[in-house]
């Protein structure tokens, strides 16, 4: 028997094994396997319940069992990593994205993590490298050799601890100042100026599908677009992620698992611990001006919670597809949320958070209170990259790919007379 690697793509939609990577008893050459070489079998687990996951192919349709043949796409040597080879020992087998490579599945209200096995068949010879050996013959790949998911780099996906006497988990995302003030050096750079000692923190808060397992949060959909080189590059160059589990809903009022649409959680001050906790263990790392928050869904809400909570301490913030009932908030809540700078992102077709009872109404309100520093991308209804249009509550897609970038009225946003996108507006903000 011999062994694979995984390799996943975190989606919009979340982390999905794009490829699988196979290790050869000997050296091959670029033209000799084909996607006729091999088979891709592939079983999903309910690591929950036990036994092959049942999941719907498509939003809405039947449940079926998650086992089945995977459509190999292309076939190419490579080295260790996936990366595309004249030679070596190394295969990768690009993979249809489809139920069988998603390693989350689920819905708004609970992701479910899967888990992935696979074995690959081989059914045509490789050459040997030597003219007149054997040729390679007979392979079975059915053991997994770990995984590469690139986008996951300086990520750690273990934080936990106790914070205002509540338990979470939680992830982290830090920059590698060191290979980025390399590069940022390099003659010909558009900016040769090292990144400054102290970075910004995004605080980014999930939605109601993605809590309780820092993987499922930061991969449950595209979290990680912050921690890629687009949004990092708008931030400064480089900034700090955290993105903590809620052990049930941020939406629950008393920690008892129950989702309640009333403007109250039972998280607000265990979260503003452990940014305070973190804070303190990174003192020398973090920029405590550039302090940002923002969510979507039950994050959104989440944000709207803290910024009421903690006025003057978020240099700015980001609520998408926000459930915050703005009849349900006091004169003095908003009044405190004016305070610091926001930019919202809603869809007008929303079916989960209705416009008209959340957006609409906190709007007005807002603007009634004096906020200034206050934007909002409001979306007809939303597409994804391929021009499929997307439930209207999926906005996030477009907050992590960064689309946002008109006002209310249709206006451009602007910061100091230029345009600028969500983002990028976002990277400007500081409490000095």
């Amino acid at each position: 028997m011999a062994s694979y690697k995984t390799f996943t793509t975190c989606t919009d939609m979340g982390p999905v094994v794009t490829k699988l990577i196979l290790e050869l008893p000997a050296t091959a050459r670029a033209n000799d396997v084909t996607c006729g070489s091999f088979s891709v079998y592939a079983e999903r687990m309910d690591l929950e319940k036990g036994g092959i996951a049942l999941a719907a192919e498509h939003r809405g349709g039947p449940l079926l069992p998650s086992r089945g043949y995977v459509k190999v796409l292309a076939a190419y040597v490579c080295d260790e990593k996936g990366n595309a080879a004249e030679a070596g020992t190394h295969v990768a087998l690009d993979l249809a994205e489809c139920r069988l490579t998603k390693r989350i599945d689920g819905d708004v209200m609970r992701g479910y993590i899967r888990g992935m096995e696979y074995r690959v068949t081989q059914l045509a010879a490789i050459p040997a490298e030597v003219p007149g050996e054997a040729p390679v013959v007979g392979l079975v790949f059915d053991e997994c050799a770990g995984d590469v998911c690139p986008a996951l780099d300086g990520w750690n996906l273990d934080g936990k601890g106790i914070f205002a006497g509540v338990e979470m988990n939680y992830g982290w995302f830090e920059p590698n100042v060191a290979a980025i003030n390399a590069f940022r050096a390099m003659p010909g750079f558009f900016h040769a100026d090292p990144l400054p000692q102290k970075l910004p923190l995004v605080l980014w808060l999930h939605g109601a599908g993605e809590g309780q397992e820092p993987y499922r949060t930061v991969c449950g959909n595209k979290l990680t677009a912050i921690s890629g080189s687009d949004i990092q590059g708008k931030l400064g160059g480089a900034a700090w992620v955290l993105a903590p589990s809620s052990p049930t809903f941020w939406m629950d009022p008393d920690g008892k698992g129950q989702l309640v649409d009333d403007n109250q959680s039972f998280y607000t001050e265990a979260l503003k611990a452990l940014v305070d906790e973190f804070v303190a263990a990174h003192v020398d790392a973090i920029d405590t001006n550039r302090i940002y928050v923002g969510g979507l869904s039950n994050g959104g809400f989440m944000t709207c919670r803290l910024i009421t909570e903690y006025p003057g301490f978020f240099a700015a913030a980001v609520p998408v597809c926000a459930p915050w009932v703005g009849d349900l908030a006091t004169d003095e809540e908003f009044a405190a949320m004016a305070k610091t700078p926001m930019w919202w992102v809603q869809s007008d077709d929303d079916p989960i958070v209705p416009v008209d009872t959340h957006f609409q109404p906190s709007w007005k309100r807002l603007v009634a209170a004096g906020a200034e520093d206050l934007h909002a991308t409001y979306f007809d209804h939303i597409e994804d990259a391929d021009g499929n249009r997307l439930i209207g509550h999926f906005v996030w897609v477009q907050a992590y790919n960064d689309e946002p970038k008109t006002d209310l009225d249709g206006s451009l946003v602007r910061w100091n007379g230029f345009p600028v996108t969500l983002w990028q507006w976002v990277g400007k903000h500081s409490l000095a």
